[in-house]
Order: structure tokens, then C-alpha cells, then sequence
């Protein structure tokens, strides 16, 4: 016998005063701390509605790996049996955790994260003639923290720095050379037959692996920012910051994912914050990891995808009018962008 929506309501307004717990993003689980291990913001409790491999009010601990399949076993094991108004119906199969989070059945969501030291010498700098070059602005500067260790570190000479901020730690940074790519390949290629010490582009660091990172992560207010862009790169991401004038926007907020594609984590990590949308904001070169992107976030978020026309184009190349033209035209579902690019 099926709850009614009044009933549903009521369970899970109960549930949630009594686990303390907070809704994900979608709106599509409670999380709280696992009523078995004690752990927080582990434990889910599916609250969205009823398909094939989902059912409501199963649970699952991402930690400790305890489960229910069942309201009447869920209130049980929390201690609140006094909350059963009807038995459930058919309600036995077994838990896919993935349905709470995109995780394999035997991980465990571990999103902790060391503090990393910036390079010895590091200093914050204010203007410096390649940042220029990418179009850096004085509200740039004071927004994104950048620096270099000028000629103090051998290792880091003609970089610049940018730390990755978690939380107000730093858990990372990426050190881009100055030098052009292309200029940086002809180097190497004559280095390389010469014998000689090539140049690597980017000399980031190395003690969180980066798909556990978002850059301008701590961007994202939580429960307060609705709606997230997601682009690939830090210049992109400040590309669309100074063009868009989010600088301190607490609904939306614009990070990097380090490249084309979202872990798991990296998911998890937008669900803390309560997201509600989504919008993949990748190259528009991009056509196979966007369709893949977009099937990973849609069962958790509201997902746009924000097409660009000129595939041969990115945030940083587009003027002002043009990106306004992506974002109140271009966004389109999941399904109409792979209608879109069936050729592709």
C-alpha cells in the first residue's frame, strides 16, 4: 500500500528533525551523521520518487556501508518505529548506493583533504605582465589569489601560481608557465633530441589528487548558492567571473573541474553545498565529455548545458554580448544537446 504525499511529507519532515539532517542539492536525499558509525554527512535516505532501481526511504551509509531498503526497518534502526502509519509495499530490493551518490558499491565517499604548502618564495603579486596578456584586471587580482616566487625558486622561475582553496586551507595549487604552448612544444622537441631539460607547462602540485578539487570552490555559498557553472580551466573560470561581474555573487558561482570531465567526489562535494543546477560550461570542442558530464550530474541536479557555437571558441575568447547570447539562448537540456550534435 502506497504512502500518500501527505504522509510522505510528514515522514520525512519527522526524519529529518530527528537526524538533523539537510537535503542534497537535488533535493533527492536527506544527509545527515550515520545513526551506526557516527559519522557526518555520510549517511543518505532517499526522498525522490519511485523508479525501477529506486525506492523511498532507503538508506545508506557511505562509510560504514550499513543499509535499509525499507521505511518500516529505517525507523526502526534510527529508533522512531512510532512514525509507521503504513506498512510498505515491495520495498526489498536490494540498495544501489549509487542511486544516493555516484559511487561504487564498495567506496566509501572520502572527501577529506591535506593542507599543502605553497612553493618556498611564493608571494601574492597584484599585476605581472602575462596575467595581463590573459586579459587580468585589477578586480581580478584582488578576487583570485595569484602569486609567484619570482627568481627565489628554480623550479617555479617564469610560473604563475594559483593556490586551490578548500574551506579558507589551501589543498592544492596549479603552476602555469608563462610561455605560450606552442612555444613551450618546439622547446621541448629540440630539448628532447638535444638531451637536454624540458619544460612542463604545468608544475602544479601533488598531494591531492585534483579530481577531488574544485577550483573557487569556496565561491559556492552554501545553501545559498542555486546555481553552478562548470568550465574546465582556472582562466576560463575568470574569464566568465569578470565578463558576467559575479565577483562576490552569492547565487551563482563559476569553478573548474580541471579538465572535461566530474568525479564523484568532485559531485559529492556540489550536493554539501545544495546546488540545485547545473550548468556545463566545457569547450565547445567538448561534444563527447559534455554528453558524459551531463549523464553523470542529471540524476542529482538540474542540468543545462550551455552550448557554445564556435567549437574553435572558449569563455576567454568571447566578448561580453556573446556569452550573454549562450546563456539566454544557447542553454539547452541534456536531450537537446545530444539531439543537437547527433553527428558528433
Amino acid at each position: 500500500m502506497s504512502l500518500s504525499k501527505q504522509e510522505t511529507d510528514f515522514l520525512i519532515e519527522e526524519i529529518s528533525r530527528h537526524l538533523g539532517a539537510k537535503r542534497d542539492g537535488a533535493g533527492k536525499n536527506l544527509i545527515a551523521r550515520c545513526p551506526y558509525c557516527g559519522k557526518e554527512g555520510k549517511f543518505g535516505v532517499y526522498i525522490g520518487k519511485e523508479t525501477q532501481r529506486k525506492k523511498p526511504f532507503m538508506s545508506h551509509c557511505f562509510s560504514c556501508g550499513r543499509s535499509t531498503q525499507t521505511l518500516e526497518k529505517l525507523l526502526e534502526e534510527i529508533g522512531r518505529p512510532d512514525l509507521m502509519v503504513t506498512p510498505t509495499a515491495d520495498l526489498n530490493a536490494p540498495l544501489d548506493p549509487d542511486q544516493l551518490f555516484p559511487l561504487g558499491t564498495e567506496e566509501e565517499i572520502d572527501d577529506a583533504l591535506g593542507i599543502v604548502e605553497l612553493p618556498d618564495f611564493y608571494k601574492r603579486v597584484y599585476t605581472h605582465p602575462y596575467l595581463k596578456s590573459r586579459g587580468f584586471c585589477y578586480d581580478d587580482y584582488d578576487y583570485f589569489e595569484v602569486g609567484t616566487t619570482g627568481k627565489l625558486n628554480y623550479r617555479f622561475t617564469d610560473y604563475v601560481i594559483f593556490p586551490v582553496v578548500d574551506a579558507g586551507d589551501v589543498v592544492g595549487y596549479v603552476a602555469r608557465h608563462i610561455r605560450p604552448k606552442a612555444e613551450i612544444d618546439a622547446y621541448n622537441r629540440k630539448a628532447k633530441r638535444r638531451g637536454e631539460y624540458q619544460i612542463r607547462r604545468f608544475n602544479n602540485s601533488t598531494e591531492n589528487d585534483f579530481v577531488r578539487l574544485l577550483y573557487n570552490y569556496d565561491s559556492i555559498v552554501e545553501q545559498e548558492t542555486d546555481t553552478v557553472i562548470l568550465v574546465e580551466g582556472i582562466f576560463d573560470v575568470v574569464a566568465l567571473v569578470r565578463k558576467l561581474e559575479l565577483y562576490d555573487n552569492r547565487s551563482i558561482a563559476v569553478v573548474a573541474t580541471f579538465g572535461k570531465k566530474i568525479s564523484p567526489i568532485q559531485i559529492y562535494k556540489l550536493q554539501t553545498k545544495g546546488v540545485r543546477t547545473v550548468v556545463i560550461g566545457y569547450d565547445g570542442d567538448a561534444v563527447v565529455a559534455i554528453k558524459q558530464t551531463a549523464e553523470a550530474l542529471s540524476p542529482y541536479f538540474d542540468v543545462f548545458v550551455a552550448d557554445i557555437p564556435d567549437p574553435e571558441k572558449d569563455w576567454q575568447d568571447l566578448t561580453f554580448d556573446e556569452i550573454l547570447d549562450v546563456f539566454t539562448d544557447g542553454l539547452k537540456t541534456p536531450v537537446q544537446y545530444k539531439l543537437s550534435k547527433l553527428q558528433e
